[in-house]
């Protein structure tokens, strides 16, 4: 496995981007992957329809590295998959990729 190179906060910064950029397609590639450079980030929705509350999953399509975020608010005209939905059943197929975890706070905080 290779060595990660991009911070959680990068991979955040980069999430907000591609969240303002809403309601474009969420699962066409925009923007650079903070660890690799490729232009292959995805982002899918899945959550409750009736509240368009659910959670992220954005990652990079060509290094499979990427970040999961919870309590999401899915724009309107967003596609979500369902919760209800069982997992072989969604349209959206998410890899099994590395999951980055928010950075450590220094030892003085």
């Amino acid at each position: 496995m290779r060595a990660l190179t991009a911070s959680w906060t990068a991979w955040v910064t980069a999430f907000e981007l591609r969240y303002k950029q809403l309601p474009d397609d969420p699962g066409a590639a925009s923007g650079a992957c903070p660890d690799c450079g490729a232009e292959a980030l995805r982002l899918s929705f899945t959550g409750q329809p009736r509240d368009r509350v659910g959670y992220a999953s954005f990652w990079c399509d060509a290094c499979l590295v990427g970040i999961h975020l919870s309590r999401c608010a899915v724009p309107d005209g967003v596609p979500m998959e369902s919760l209800a939905t069982p997992v072989d059943q969604r349209s959206v197929r998410i890899p099994d990729y590395t999951l980055l975890w928010p950075d450590e706070p220094p030892a003085d905080a």
